[in-house]
């Protein structure tokens, strides 16, 4: 991402970092609707605080707090930004293999070390009293009850959770939970720097793509490669109609908002029953909805980068700053929620409504949150990328 970052910062590429924000703040939406609205993901009316929850729950509205499609957003953009340029300059054999060698080298700490931090706040956290998610469990029925006070505190622990579990175990991150991202976008990386370096140049690399797909498919590192295909096919010019790219817009906005509710009897059933079909035909247990959304998220990024008006809109300046600061954003709300949100809804909640209460948490929340998010951005995370290119230069000088 930090080629990423450069080459927005350049003006260019404006636009992807303003989805990738957006995103990135659809993950901040969702995890406090799972705390505090729990029934529109789980369509459970015995948990609902208002009377529409669990029918919004399973509407294209979900498309604004889906977590699970924005995740694959991140990582189809990954896939996507990660080659583009190889694809787009046609380097020379050299150029071409030393652009590939430092990506990979520069990847694992220019995630590692802004992750590492988010775990030592949370250590922090704990440490001093500052979780206050089990104060709110009774009165959200959320059913996330993580008692963070019964994670182990001992440092050799909490340090590898920092800078190893979270890139080589595929696991929930017991610390942060965002984590269990990284290990994908570590080894997807790498999966897209072995393609490249494979099947970047073969003229028949179409048929490698397809086998591929088959292969990943169950997984989410089929999203880093259809980023990678979308990358490649950008040199061609085909699919240009008004009414085509309307068309795959729409059937992406669809497939994206698939709900966490149940799939069968709503607008949404289709989807279930053709990956069925699709299971059926080839053996294999394809999630529904991870399917739905990592092909929602690939046609939409088609659409963007076919589409002058929706660059456009991607580029505002809210959006941009957004994506400026969304790796930290999707690094520490989670904690930020279990602190600071927590603690203000306990203090509130006696003296208004559920509704009114949460309203003004999640308003109040978001002036430290994005300020905490710009400082981190700046420091942690501008900070790991330099680091990143010093760890670079040593590996790479003679």
């Amino acid at each position: 991402m930090d080629k990423l970052n450069d080459n927005m910062r350049e003006g260019k590429l404006l636009y992807l970092d303003g989805i990738r924000g957006l995103a990135a703040f659809v993950v901040v939406i969702s995890h406090y609707i799972q705390v505090f609205y729990p029934a529109a993901l789980n369509g459970n009316p015995q948990q609902a605080h208002w009377k529409w929850d669990t029918w919004y729950g399973h509407s294209p509205i979900n498309l604004f707090y889906n977590g699970q499609f924005a995740v694959c957003m991140f990582f189809v953009l990954s896939g996507y930004v990660l080659s583009v340029k190889i694809f787009e300059k046609r380097l020379d054999s050299e150029t071409f293999h030393h652009s590939l060698q430092s990506s990979a080298i520069r990847r694992y700490v220019r995630l590692a070390v802004p992750a590492a931090v988010s775990v030592m706040l949370v250590y922090l956290a704990i440490i001093t009293n500052s979780v206050h998610l089990q104060a709110i469990w009774g009165t959200t029925w959320t059913d996330m009850k993580k008692n963070y006070y019964e994670l182990d505190t001992n440092l050799y622990t909490v340090i590898k959770a920092a800078v190893f579990d979270p890139f080589f175990r595929f696991q929930a991150h017991p610390y942060n939970p965002v984590l269990w991202t990284m290990s994908y976008e570590l080894l997807g990386s790498y999966l897209i720097f072995g393609f490249i370096a494979l099947f970047g140049r073969a003229k028949k690399r179409w048929i490698v793509y397809g086998i591929l797909s088959v292969v990943l498919i169950q997984t989410y590192f089929v999203a880093f490669l259809w980023g990678m295909l979308l990358a490649d096919l950008l040199k061609y010019k085909w699919i240009q109609g008004k009414t085509i790219k309307v068309s795959v817009l729409l059937m992406g906005i669809y497939l994206g908002s698939a709900p966490y509710t149940s799939l069968t009897d709503n607008m949404y059933e289709p989807i279930e029953v053709w990956t069925n079909l699709i299971n059926l035909w080839i053996q294999f247990h394809i999630d529904p909805r991870r399917l739905a959304h990592t092909l929602g998220a690939a046609m939409i990024l088609f659409v963007l980068l076919r589409s002058a008006l929706l660059q456009r809109v991607f580029e505002w300046k809210p959006f941009v700053y957004l994506g400026q600061v969304s790796f930290s954003l999707y690094l520490i709300h989670f904690t930020f929620l279990n602190t600071f949100s927590a603690f203000l809804f306990s203090k509130v909640i006696g003296n208004l409504s559920y509704n009114m209460a949460f309203a003004l948490t999640f308003l109040v929340s978001m002036v430290p949150m994005f300020i905490l998010s710009h400082y981190y951005a700046k420091y942690i995370d501008q900070g790991a990328i330099k680091l990143a290119r010093m760890v670079e230069k040593k590996m790479t000088t003679p």
